[in-house]
């Protein structure tokens, strides 16, 4: 099959094409993307927190709003120290699952977390 092409395409049966220059304008093309998301979020409103509760499942994330008899039971807030502040990351239910995430934090992502009782 390589023998074939050793001595090129004979320059009549050539196909001769034109190839479209693209340009790229990103401010341009993405004018569209910017007032669907403007105009959308004026129409939701204000930003409101909406406590949320994480579990992994089969090393899948699962993500639901959290009922509030479980935010009764919850008994240490995660803290994540960083430079431009403290956030809360989350909350547990026991001092033991507080531990694991604040030492899988430290060992893995070289953070500190700190526990506290809420």
């Amino acid at each position: 099959m390589s023998r074939a092409f050793r001595a090129g395409v004979e320059k009549r049966r050539k196909v001769k094409t034109t190839v479209q220059q693209r340009s790229w304008q990103p401010l341009r093309d993405l004018a569209g993307l910017e007032s669907r998301t403007q105009s959308i979020g004026t129409e939701m409103g204000p930003l409101v927190d909406v406590p949320a509760l994480v579990r992994i499942e089969n090393e899948k994330w699962v993500f639901e709003q959290i009922d509030q008899e479980v935010l009764h039971h919850l008994t240490h807030r995660l803290i994540l120290h960083e430079e431009e502040g403290s956030r809360t990351i989350g909350a547990t239910v026991s001092l033991a699952s507080a531990m694991h995430v604040a030492k899988c934090m430290a060992e893995q992502e070289q953070k500190i977390v700190l526990i506290r009782p809420m």
